[in-house]
């Protein structure tokens, strides 16, 4: 379910959709999501001073508190490690 929140909101945003890609991964009570975009889409995925991403991990916290699970939202690009934006609180 919180996949699919996270992937139709990151699509609402993006101008290539056919590059947005969502991986879920479980370690016990920790679930993470890595979410893909294409680089020139990384900008309106994190949002003014990180704004829209941190929204979507807020959502995504709320979610899994409710369901004792811990929750951690990932972006990055086509580029892989080079492009990517991880700030977690």
């Amino acid at each position: 379910m919180l996949k699919e929140f996270l992937e139709a909101s990151i699509r609402a945003l993006v101008d290539d959709q056919q590059a947005v890609s969502i991986t879920e991964e479980r370690n016990g009570s920790m679930l993470k999501y890595t979410i893909q975009v294409a680089e020139s889409d990384r900008g309106r995925v994190i949002g003014k001073q990180g704004r829209i991403v941190n929204a979507l991990r807020t959502v995504a916290q709320a979610v899994g508190s409710k369901n004792r699970v811990r929750v951690q939202v990932i972006v990055i690009t086509d580029e892989g490690e080079n492009g990517e934006y991880n700030d977690e609180d």
